[in-house]
């Protein structure tokens, strides 16, 4: 998503247009008007003494170079005085491509950064030598097709370009889409289907990554529309190839053990039954900058609720609720033969009849021994692992940071948490190497030998 300024015309659907300019930057889509767009003709647009504020459903516009573009959820100034001459209306969507009447869409698609080499995306070109000719391959190809529940998942590539007569040029486009048999929202189609397979490539590579070029299929509408809205972008990052072991990748649609049409709509469930987890583990790679304490937090709380909601696995008591009846009944009994007034004993009782929950060290073990080969080698090379990084979670939990871990021992409390959380969730994907794939990766290995010296 690009930004621009577009000028042009701007109205509400039905009144009479005024001049103005859309702008789309990190701060999302503003359109600023010289004139008063709710003219004083216009239902709802009656001149009245106070400023009143509220979101216009659409607003209709037509640049200089003859796009239709509608502004959806545009909030801005609605009262009307005759001497207005500037209003700017902050909307939640830009659409280019059309007027549209209502805010209902049944598909969505983006290209994502790596997306084409995460696939293995043909290359655009094919040199000839014996004709001396560069062969443009312009076949659409489609790496994945799958159904979850009523939508249709994707992934395409192919090659789109323009020539002024005199040359021409080419690019390789990619993407992920979905479209859905019931018209939704445009975030609720942003939040179900694009966010999950967002996650899919960053739990996959490990590293920040932008969704690019957003598009949108309004409800009864076979034409694919430009959206723009506010996001966030992380920084950049360092180029380097997908599957180099200089990276982070853990996974490509070519070592995966299942094809993508499989994979998906079993990530996609995945992702329901463990959204809380992922989205903690990923807050930080969706974010532009983060503080180390922010940034481990996030991490450890993602392994917590890992345990939570594998607790038929792991267990979430301490000792089984016979022997932790019978331990509450000796200490009491202890306490009544020991003199003490009664009161005291009762006091005991409360607290310690209630406190059955597994020990925070005995929930990251169980997590950690659960990865595997990889669990194992973390408690070889750092035996205190466990009591390192709740020592350094309680720290950063209970406010006390500064009596803690220092930054540079929570970052890579951190780093090794995240590689041990992305392997445990891509093992319940089906990827069950995931823990010797973790274990030959330079990054890993250096992220633990820094954690093992005591930095």
């Amino acid at each position: 998503m690009d930004n621009f300024e577009a000028y042009g015309s701007w109205w509400i659907p039905g009144g009479p247009p005024t001049t103005g300019k859309l702008r789309f930057s990190e701060k999302g889509p503003i359109l600023t008007v010289y004139g008063a767009l709710l003219s004083q003709e216009d239902p709802g647009g009656e001149p009245c003494e106070t400023a009143e504020w509220g979101t216009l459903p659409l607003i209709h516009g037509r640049d200089e170079q003859h796009r239709s573009i509608t502004l959806i959820g545009a909030f801005g100034m609605t009262s009307q005085w005759p001497e207005i001459t500037k209003q700017t209306f902050d909307a939640e969507l830009a659409v280019v491509g059309g007027h549209l009447s209502h805010a209902n869409f049944s598909g969505i698609r983006s290209d994502f950064d790596y997306l084409a080499d995460w696939v293995g995306a043909p290359p655009v070109s094919k040199r000839r030598k014996e004709l001396r000719a560069t062969l443009i391959d312009d076949k659409i190809t489609e790496h994945a097709s799958a159904v979850w529940e009523d939508v249709s998942l994707a992934i395409r590539s192919g090659v789109t370009g323009s020539s002024d007569g005199n040359r021409f040029s080419v690019r390789r486009w990619c993407a992920f889409s979905a479209e859905s048999g019931s018209p939704q929202r445009w975030s609720d189609l942003l939040e179900s289907y694009l966010r999950p397979f967002h996650d899919l490539l960053l739990l996959s590579m490990g590293r920040e990554l932008r969704m690019k070029d957003v598009e949108l299929r309004p409800d009864g509408s076979k034409e694919w529309m430009t959206a723009y809205f506010r996001t966030l972008t992380p920084g950049s990052v360092a180029e380097s190839g997908v599957s180099s072991l200089r990276g982070f990748t853990l996974l490509t649609a070519e070592k995966s053990s299942a094809p993508l049409s499989e994979l998906l709509p079993r990530w996609f469930d995945l992702h329901q039954e463990c959204q809380t987890v992922i989205a903690l583990l990923h807050a930080p790679l969706y974010a532009p900058f983060i503080y180390s304490a922010h940034r481990y937090a996030s991490f450890f709380q993602s392994l917590e609720a890992y345990h939570r909601v594998r607790k038929e696995k792991f267990g979430s008591t301490d000792v089984s609720r016979e022997e932790h009846r019978a331990r509450v009944e000796m200490v009491v009994s202890a306490l009544d033969a020991a003199g003490l007034p009664q009161g005291h004993a009762q006091w005991a009782r409360n607290v310690i009849q209630g406190r059955n929950d597994k020990s925070l060290k005995d929930q990251i073990v169980d997590v950690v021994s659960s990865t595997g080969k990889l669990g194992e080698h973390i408690l070889d090379a750092v035996p205190d692992f466990p009591k390192l990084i709740a020592n350094a979670r309680t720290g950063v939990s209970h406010g006390g940071a500064d009596k803690g871990s220092n930054a540079t021992q929570r970052y890579w409390c951190g780093e090794v948490l995240l590689w041990l959380m992305r392997v445990r969730l891509l093992q319940d994907l089906g990827i069950t190497d995931s823990d010797v794939r973790a274990l030959r990766n330079t990054r890993f290995q250096d992220s633990l030998k820094q954690l093992g010296s005591g930095i």
